[in-house]
């Protein structure tokens, strides 16, 4: 392996380190549930790792939202769906 190659591969080691010791533990059964409801299949773990933690960023989104609608600072609601997982210029 080349230096350039060990490098990106700790790059990537640490990367995924830090999006893991992010994610919130309590919504892993959440996380769960809402990949096999919408038959998400990630080719691997960096990959769901990265996933997850655009879910968690839109899960928060919506819950802050619906938050600020309670308080009638917005006239709707938002729910997650199936594009959970993306960000916004994906849909």
């Amino acid at each position: 392996m080349t230096d350039r190659g060990l490098m990106l591969g700790s790059l990537l080691l640490v990367s995924l380190c830090v999006g893991a010791a992010a994610m919130d533990s309590r919504l892993d059964l959440h996380w769960e549930l809402w990949k096999k409801m919408h038959e998400k299949m990630y080719q691997n773990d960096v990959e769901d790792v990265r996933r997850r933690d655009l879910w968690e960023e839109n899960l928060m989104l919506i819950s802050q939202h619906n938050l600020e609608a309670s308080m009638g600072l917005h006239s709707y609601d938002l729910a997650m769906n199936h594009m959970g997982d993306l960000v916004g210029h994906f849909y």
